[in-house]
């Protein structure tokens, strides 16, 4: 076990196997609770549970309850005692499920329960998030790890594939053998192969003894070639012929090395745009695609963005000297509209700043914005030139924007009071375009009367955006044609929070 008092649920109406539980997991330092009426289950669940062990000889109705109660809660590690042809019929599986056949003995219940709850460590605690994407990706990775099948992870910088590649790695029999990554894009290219596939002594001048390679370094491993796109021709030719062959040939040797290792390569690049350019292989390409995992960026699933803070502050703040006050909702909020270039790594970069060097109360919006590259995209674009300073471009823009509203509402008004009004009469002779009568420019306000300033119109504009979208600074931001950034300054500004 990783971690002591860790909350174990068993199911069962067997006093021999609830013995044999308790003496397996009160060892390991793990509070068991022990449930008979499995209705129970689900409020129990709710309050946090670190694993379930099911006696899957209960009733058939028993189980449908745990089935439902379960369903809710995909990502609990499940160990299934017994046969499981019973669960199957009521359950449609969990990804983190493991059957134990009897006789159930002491050591093996602790294994499984351990192996169980890395398995959960690694697909929960290093990939967080409970987006659909993310479940998806997790169910992927446990079908793919017991395999020795080439993967090929997509998706942009600091989305977290080498975090994917090292689960296939630990969720697969490989997981005692070498985990070897590199990186191609940070080696140079006449030194790349040599990394790769070694040499042998004398190919080279300084050559002065023999260098396995990584592929014979990892041995019944895993090697993971992270920026596969920037890898040489050359270094394509020899890799490919790792893929197909299972073997290397170091560089100024002959013999040709049997290698069982399993490639596992990410890439942040379009290949097939690469291929098109002559840049890639397409056979490797193929050979490489045979299984694929596409890594969703942050910014398709923002209701994982709460979650993530809440893991990285936990990371960091023990090795703060006082505590830390978090996040006041209005941060937490502008963090979840923000696109996030970086991806996870950003997020997770900035948290480590905040947590060591941001304010000594509750990190508020006007904390983030420095340290935001760009916030999200407008509907539409505003390409107007601004000479003159941004806070009176703005101004003038929001005034021009409130001019428009004012004409379109006068516009319907006159369409309703028309369609009011009844139809017109009808028409003896045909209808000739009237040429308008001249509208006179208005007149300029008498002398002493009052005008109000741009910035008490700005100041209402914005509060009555605030209210026609309901408090969602980021449809409000719309609404006004600006960004959220200075939508959030112009909240400080007039004090609107």
């Amino acid at each position: 076990m990783k971690k002591p008092n860790q909350r174990f649920v068993l199911l069962t109406q067997n006093p021999a196997l609830a013995e044999v539980c308790k003496s397996a997991w009160t060892a390991d330092r793990c509070h068991l609770v022990e449930l008979l009426d499995t209705g129970l289950l689900s409020p129990l669940l709710d309050r946090g549970v670190d694993l379930v062990a099911l006696d899957l000889s209960l009733p058939a109705p028993a189980l449908e309850n745990c089935a439902a109660a379960l369903s809710r809660h995909r990502e609990l590690p499940l160990l299934l005692l017994g046969s499981p042809a019973p669960w199957h019929a009521v359950s449609r599986g969990n990804p983190l499920e493991e059957v134990l056949d009897p006789p159930f003995a002491v050591e093996r219940l602790q294994q499984a329960a351990a192996l169980l709850l890395e398995k959960s460590q690694l697909l929960y605690g290093r990939l967080v998030g409970r987006s659909e994407a993310m479940q998806e990706l997790r169910e992927r990775i446990l079908r793919l790890a017991p395999t020795s099948v080439t993967v090929l992870l997509t998706g942009e910088s600091g989305t977290g594939k080498e975090e994917v590649a090292r689960a296939l790695h630990q969720l697969s029999p490989r997981r005692d053998r070498p985990f070897k990554a590199i990186n191609c894009a940070a080696i140079p290219e006449n030194l790349l192969e040599n990394e790769l596939f070694g040499h042998e002594r004398g190919a080279y001048t300084d050559a002065r003894t023999q260098h396995q390679g990584l592929f014979e370094q990892a041995e019944g491993g895993t090697v993971f070639l992270d920026e596969i796109g920037e890898m040489s021709r050359a270094a394509q030719v020899r890799l490919l012929r790792v893929l197909e062959e299972r073997e290397v040939t170091r560089i100024g040797g002959t013999a040709a090395i049997p290698v069982d290792v399993r490639v596992v390569a990410a890439t942040n690049r379009d290949l097939q745009q690469a291929m098109a350019r002559g840049e890639f292989r397409r056979d490797l390409y193929h050979r490489l695609k045979i299984a694929e995992l596409a890594l969703p960026p942050l910014r398709q699933r923002r209701e994982d963005v709460a979650l993530l803070i809440e893991h990285f502050v936990e990371e960091f703040t023990p090795q703060r000297q006082t505590p830390f006050a978090g996040f006041t909702a209005a941060a937490l909020e502008l963090l979840g509209e923000y696109d996030w270039p970086g991806n996870v790594r950003e997020l997770r970069n900035l948290v480590e700043h905040l947590v060591f060097l941001g304010p000594q109360g509750q990190v508020e919006p006007h904390h983030l914005l420095p340290h935001l590259e760009r916030m999200p995209p407008l509907e539409r674009p505003l390409p107007v030139p601004a000479p003159r300073g941004t806070d009176q471009t703005e101004r003038e823009l929001i005034y021009f924007a409130l001019l428009d509203l004012k004409r379109e509402v006068s516009e319907l008004r006159r369409l309703v009071e028309e369609r009011l009004a009844g139809p017109p009469p009808p028409l003896s002779r045909p209808v000739y375009p009237v040429e308008e009568p001249e509208v006179k420019p208005a007149e300029p306000p008498e002398a002493g009367a009052a005008v109000r300033s741009l910035r008490d119109l700005e100041e209402e504009a914005i509060a009555q955006a605030l209210r026609a979208a309901k408090g969602n600074r980021r449809q409000a931001a719309q609404l006004l044609g600006i960004g959220v950034r200075t939508l959030y300054r112009k909240l400080d500004e007039y004090h609107l929070k």
